[in-house]
This record gives structure tokens, C-alpha cells and sequence, in this order.
């Protein structure tokens, strides 16, 4: 047993080969820094929020088993994963500084969103993910009574294609929306079932929130509204994240009063 925060500075210095490959990587993309960044100032912040006066010694079995893993993972790991355990040991170490307890479930997805995966999550989801949303788009669209056809990514209007690209998958709108939901998951405390139960409902309403938006932007560029202006495009974006953000913490909240009730004997 020792102070959380001389074995955070000592799991940095262990694992500063990961550390050096993730500033590496984002050097030329600082923007991917941000989950890392977001996640730093969340914890921080509720830290100071809930903070404690009484020492919590930190067992030192976890950050071992963590340390071990780390260096076992050069053998049949990415550097990515290495960074990712890295991430892991040092913010537990000062998640145990900061709030002088455990963390709870949610904290270790959280660790996974903050590392540069949005890349990595655009690579493998980026067309399933546009297959989905064109379908489903179609299929909203001929509701409407519009005459839209699907062919692979594009939508066919009017002998037009109208292609969905990489940003109309919703990849980053879907990283958005998990990283808010683990966040409030960590915030709430909430268990194993109900942290899947949120994750759950934030893919189906990311996705959702997706299709209104791509539905929205395809009367843009069909050219079915009068006099379109150049920010139309990103203020249909930003709108339909906002309704998702919003439904989100909605959502959160009602988890949360439903645990509050179910604790009332």
C-alpha cells in the first residue's frame, strides 16, 4: 500500500514508451487528442467536485497486474492496445488520488474512448455504417412519398446520385454519443447491466439521430428547399447531435431515478 499519486507518476514513467507513441500519433492530428483531453478534465473536475479529505493508500495488486500486462503485450499487442493499458493504469492510479475510491464500471470503456479510435472506428464501421443509414434513410424518405431508390452508399433521385460519404456514416456522432454516455455512467456510478443498458440505447439513438440528419441534408442537396444557405449543412449536423445529447442525459437521468427508486425500501 502507497500514495496514489508518487505510483501515477511511477506507472507514466513505465509505460513512457506508450505515452511517447500516443504523442506521436496525434501530432499531426491534435484533434484526436480530444477524447483524451475530455476525459482528463470530466474526471478531474468531478474529482474536485466530490473531493475527499481522508488518504486512500492504493493497493498495489491491480497496478502490478496492469504493469504485467503492459509489458506482456509487446509480444502479441498494437501499439495502440499498449497505450490503451497504459492509459488505463495511470488514470485508475489517479482516479483512486482524485476520488479516494475504486472507479466504477464505466471507467474502463471511458479508457477505451480516450484513445485516437475514431480513425480506427471509421476504417471498420465507416461503410457498414453508411449501408445502414442510406437504407434506413430510403426507407424514411419514401414515407415522405419522395421516389428515392438506394443503390450501395448513393441515393438515387431523379436519375441523381446523391452519395453518402464518410461523414454521413455517423462514426463520430456515435463516438460523441458513447463518450457522453460513459461519462454520465461514471458520474451516476451506475452497475455492469445498466452501463450495457445505456451503451445500448446510445448506438440505437446515435444511428436514429443520424438517419433525421442525413433525411434533413437530402432535401438540401436535392435541392427540394428554396434558397439554401452554405451553413444550413452544419447546423443540421450540430442539431441533430444536440437532440441526441439531449435525449442521452434524458435517458441517464431516468436510469438514474429508476435506481434511486428501486434503493427506497
Amino acid at each position: 500500500m502507497t500514495q496514489p499519486l508518487l505510483v501515477t507518476a511511477l506507472v507514466v514513467a513505465a509505460t513512457w514508451d506508450a505515452w511517447r507513441w500516443y504523442g506521436h500519433r496525434v501530432w499531426d492530428s491534435p484533434e484526436e487528442a480530444a477524447s483524451l483531453v475530455f476525459t482528463i478534465v470530466f474526471l478531474g473536475a468531478l474529482g474536485v467536485a466530490r473531493r475527499r479529505n481522508e488518504p486512500m493508500p492504493l493497493p498495489l495488486l491491480p497496478v502490478a497486474l496492469l504493469l504485467a500486462a503492459f509489458a506482456a503485450s509487446y509480444a502479441f499487442l498494437p501499439p495502440i492496445a499498449r497505450t490503451a493499458i497504459a492509459v488505463a493504469a495511470t488514470l485508475y492510479c489517479w482516479h483512486l488520488s482524485a476520488f479516494k475510491e475504486h472507479p466504477p464500471v464505466a471507467f474502463w470503456g471511458l479508457m477505451a474512448l480516450a484513445l485516437p479510435v475514431v480513425p480506427s472506428l471509421q476504417f471498420m464501421l465507416g461503410y457498414p455504417m453508411r449501408l445502414v443509414s442510406a437504407a434506413l434513410t430510403v426507407g424514411l424518405l419514401q414515407a415522405h412519398g419522395l421516389a428515392v431508390t438506394r443503390q450501395g452508399t448513393f441515393l438515387v433521385w431523379r436519375d441523381e446520385l446523391i452519395q453518402f460519404d464518410a461523414p454521413c456514416s455517423g462514426v463520430s456522432m456515435l463516438w460523441a454519443g458513447l463518450l457522453l454516455t460513459l461519462m454520465g455512467c461514471v458520474l451516476f456510478r451506475f452497475g455492469a447491466i445498466k452501463v450495457v443498458l445505456a451503451v445500448a440505447l446510445s448506438l440505437v439513438l446515435a444511428s436514429a439521430c443520424n438517419v433525421l440528419r442525413a433525411t434533413s441534408l437530402f432535401y438540401v442537396e436535392a435541392g427540394l428547399l428554396p434558397h439554401p444557405q452554405a451553413w444550413w449543412h452544419e447546423g443540421i449536423g450540430i442539431a441533430a447531435f444536440t437532440l441526441s445529447a439531449a435525449v442521452t442525459l434524458w435517458l441517464l437521468t431516468r436510469l438514474r431515478a429508476r435506481e434511486a427508486v428501486a434503493c427506497v425500501p
